[in-house]
Order: structure tokens, then sequence, then C-alpha cells
């Protein structure tokens, strides 16, 4: 297989995360194009899409407390509504992604998942390896799941890159989100952490703040440990943490430039 990269358009990008059901279209379309942009420059690289869930995810499955477990015929419906959300946003990005013609295809992890006790246990690859074989590109995203302990559960976009990393092996995951990289003192965000390693993340993870609004997946200190727990199966692996919102960002990043924040090893 060519080059692999990963690509995560975060939640707090693509909706608007304080208000609950609420797309930011704008920075959807925005993407889209500088998306279409680096497939034309980077036609021999096989990408793999993810994105977030945002505001049409994050509130209700706090309000049924989803992650955690599915065990009443309330928390059923609290699983549900999370499914029926985040398909509501997946369905908006997917409808840009084709207004560009992107050879795309969704990929839902409540599909294509099983869980045990919140971590996966398996997966059905066979899915992604046709994708890529027909030279599509999969989009996935942060969706409920089946669990055999805990019956329902939520996977982040990170859970399920973390997962696929192990397969398909990139060489980069880039992360966009709406803030310029990761800070120390977040959320004043005026001291940004340019590169995080194994060595370095026990003593940084006392800063690293969570998120300013609802997570029901940890936010942002959540997602660096899922990302250095990669780099200890892939010690090549180069990780990147940035605003997606400046024009050009995928490019310098592509790069390795210097941009956000990196994850990767000394």
């Amino acid at each position: 297989m060519n080059e692999v990269v990963f690509i995560k358009l975060g939640g707090s990008l693509i909706t608007d995360k304080s208000t609950p059901l609420t797309p930011n279209i704008n920075n959807i379309k925005f993407l889209s194009e500088e998306l279409a942009r680096l497939f034309e420059n980077h036609p021999e690289t096989q990408f793999i899409l993810g994105h977030g869930s945002g505001s049409f995810g994050h509130h209700v499955a706090n309000q049924y407390q989803t992650r955690k477990g599915v065990y009443s015929n309330e928390q059923w419906k609290g699983f549900l509504d999370v499914w029926q959300a985040v398909r509501e946003l997946n369905n908006l990005v997917m409808l840009e992604f084709q207004k560009l013609k992107f050879p795309c295809i969704a990929i839902p992890p409540s599909v294509t998942f099983l869980a045990k006790n919140g971590k996966p246990q398996k997966f059905f690859f066979e899915v992604v390896d046709q994708v890529i074989k027909a030279k599509l590109i999969p989009v996935v995203f942060g969706d409920v799941v089946f669990d055999s302990v805990l019956n329902g559960t939520i996977f982040s976009t990170e859970d399920v890159f973390f997962h696929l990393a192990h397969r398909y092996k990139p060489g980069k995951i880039l992360l966009a989100g709406i803030d310029d990289g990761i800070f120390a003192d977040f959320p004043n965000n005026s001291q940004l952490i340019e590169k995080i390693t194994p060595e370095n993340f026990p003593e940084l993870m006392k800063s690293i703040g969570k998120s300013r609004n609802t997570d029901v997946t940890g936010g942002m200190i959540d997602k660096v440990t899922i990302m250095i727990g990669l780099l200890k199966d892939l010690p090549n692996l180069q990780i990147a943490v940035f605003s997606g919102r400046q024009s050009g960002i995928l490019e310098k990043a592509m790069a390795h430039q210097k941009i956000g924040t990196w994850i990767e090893q000394e």
C-alpha cells in the first residue's frame, strides 16, 4: 500500500460545541475545499478520514451517560438518540464531500465495531480493505457501538483511529481542531506545546486540559493519551494537532512543517 495518512476534522471545528445540534457549515465547506486540494496534490496517498461528533453527539451522550454503558430502556433510548445525532452530522459532512465529487464512503463504527468493556473486541477490517482496494476513501466518525459487557458505549474518532492504525500503519495522523495546538495553560492558550514525546508526556499531562465544552470522550488529554499509546507500536508515526481554520494548513502538516503541536518520538 502507498503512504497512508489519517485526517480528523474535529467536532469543535465542524460544529458549535456550545450549542446542541448546531453544525458549522462554513467550516465544513472550507475544509472540504482544503481536502480537495490535498487529494489533488497527493494522488498516490491513501487517506482515511474521520470527524468528531461535536455538539451533535456529546450533549445527548452526556445526558444519558452512554459512554459508561446502556442498561435501562431510557438508556437505550439515549443510545438511539446519540446514533441518530452522529448520523445526521455525518450526512452533512458527506454531502459537502459529494458536492466536490470526493470518492468517499462512510464506515459507521456502530455496524463495524464490537466492543468488550469499552475496548475494541472486533472490527470488520474486510470492509475497509475492500474500500481501499476500490481506490475509495473511508470516512469514520465518533459513534455508538455495541458492547458485550456494557451493552452499549461510545467510541471517539481517536478510538477508531487507534484500532485502524495497527492494521494500516499510517505515517501521519493529522488532527484538525479549533485551537492552534495543545497548550500548557488551557483554556488561556498562551503557552503552546510544540512537541510532545513519550518521554515528556508524563510531566506535560499535568497541565493539558480536557475540553471547554461537553466532551464525553475525555477531551484533549484523552486524545493525547491515545496517540502516545500508538507511538509505542508505531514508533515512526507523526501526529499533528492544529487549527484547521488556516488555508493550506493540511499541506503544511503533510510536509511536517512547524504547525501546532507534534506528537512523535524524540
